[in-house]
């Protein structure tokens, strides 16, 4: 073989081969795999920015971290998921929502800083002013919900009972709702009205946010069992129990991964969500006769119970609490039976129209006389039954209900709602 024939060749092909090389680094370089990022460890830039290449749309710029199966975020002793399925979630109903649409007002550059909110639906957490003892936090305002979601109903969700966290935040006045401080007759001190300042109800209460009910979670209860089953037991013991059967928490970091929303059909078809907060007990005597109270007291809100004490009695048996309460974005104190029975969309006589009340017993409201435990007082005119709360006199939306009623709730010597000491038998449904 001729050498000088051949040498040109090989330079051609050792050149090409150099070349190649060179471009196979520089591609490694400009792309690298992801990198396993520990679930307790906040991952650095993958990176330089300047080696990065820039990805075609926003949420592609969110994944180039987020695409890390086992990334996390440290909050307090737990790595919280912040792992998201890109594939998984453009099969949900916001496939096609930019990262950046819902999660508005965050830094671009990772760890964010973003105005996360912890506690929220952290039941059993401490007070949310720690934000080291609970795994769930949110990012994502109701305004960032509303700009998509921009019909009227939604609008007024954020004036809603639900969103402003009725009798928490807010007076009926509209002035901030704080914790007041009293003396009693007996010369002690009492703290009165909700203490939604001192940040004791934010860990289950999270304002305006529509994830609230919406986004996927997982719901669990404290203790197992029924507080139905030490529903009349008032002592310090039984209390302690029913409070734990009574505490649930929400886990939305299971959702993290696939963004995933409850419909409006699967609300309404299930009290599941509803449950989670409508719990409670009622603890007997919580009179404060200091403060001029005398009454049941009533912990936290046992809608739940009370409807299935309802259920004992035949009454609203199979009942979805979307069946009565149509318009839950909307409801505010005037449209519920509660609120006010002769002007509010929630009212019994919805469906028992059969039922509207004689004059005599027009400013009487259907629950003040069918409730089946608590007294009774005027509140505004009308008469509803009544329950102690944080040391306040509070009308209670009663669902533990009953057909047979007892006129000496009213009708007795003394009473406080203005009704006559004795009865006259009269017809009072028409």
């Amino acid at each position: 073989m001729n050498a000088k024939r051949w040498l040109p060749r090989l330079v051609l092909i050792l050149g090409g081969l150099l070349l190649l090389s060179a471009a196979l680094v520089a591609c490694a370089q400009a792309t690298p795999p992801p990198t396993a990022v520990p679930p307790t460890v906040v991952p650095p830039t993958a990176v330089p920015p300047t080696q990065t290449p820039i990805p075609d749309t926003a949420s592609e710029k969110c994944m180039f971290c987020h695409r890390i199966e086992n990334i996390g975020m440290i909050v307090g002793a737990e790595a919280v998921p912040i792992y998201v399925d890109i594939e998984a979630y453009k099969q949900t109903g916001h496939g096609e929502v930019e990262c950046v649409q819902c999660h508005i007002n965050i830094n671009p550059t990772p760890p964010h800083d973003s105005n996360r909110i912890y506690g929220s639906w952290a039941r059993f957490s401490l007070k949310d002013t720690d934000v080291t003892k609970t795994r769930n936090f949110y990012s994502v305002p109701a305004e960032a919900c509303l700009a998509c979601h921009s019909d009227s109903k939604y609008a007024a969700f954020a004036q809603s009972d639900h969103a402003t966290i009725k009798d928490m935040l807010a007076n009926a006045d509209g002035s901030p709702r704080l914790e007041v401080k009293v003396t009693g007759t007996d010369g002690k001190e009492y703290a009165t009205n909700e203490n939604f300042d001192a940040k004791d109800c934010e860990r289950c209460h999270i304002n305006t946010n529509c994830a609230t009910c919406h986004w996927a979670s997982a719901i669990k209860q404290k203790q197992e069992g029924n507080v139905l089953d030490l529903w009349t037991s008032y002592d310090k013991d039984s209390d302690t129990a029913k409070g734990a059967m009574t505490e649930y928490s929400m886990d939305w970091t299971i959702n993290v991964a696939t963004h995933e929303f409850r419909s409006a059909e699967e609300l309404t078809a299930s009290n599941e969500v509803c449950n989670a907060c409508h719990v409670g007990y009622y603890q007997g005597d919580k009179s404060v006769p200091a403060l001029g109270l005398e009454g049941n007291g009533i912990r936290r809100h046992p809608q739940i119970q009370e409807l299935a004490l309802s259920a004992s009695r035949g009454i609203h048996e199979t009942m979805f609490c979307t069946s009565c309460h149509t318009d839950v974005h909307e409801m505010v104190y005037q449209n519920t039976e509660h609120g006010a029975r002769l002007g509010g969309k929630t009212q019994c006589i919805n469906c028992h129209q059969d039922k509207a009340q004689t004059t005599i017993h027009k400013t009487v409201t259907c629950i003040a006389c069918h409730d089946a435990e608590l007294g009774v007082h005027l509140d505004n005119g009308m008469v509803y039954p009544m329950a102690l709360k944080h040391n306040l006199e509070e009308s209670w939306p009663s669902h533990n209900l009953t057909l047979e009623v007892q006129c000496t709730k009213c009708h007795y010597a003394g009473n406080e709602v203005g009704a006559p000491e004795t009865v006259t038998e009269v017809k009072i449904h028409p």
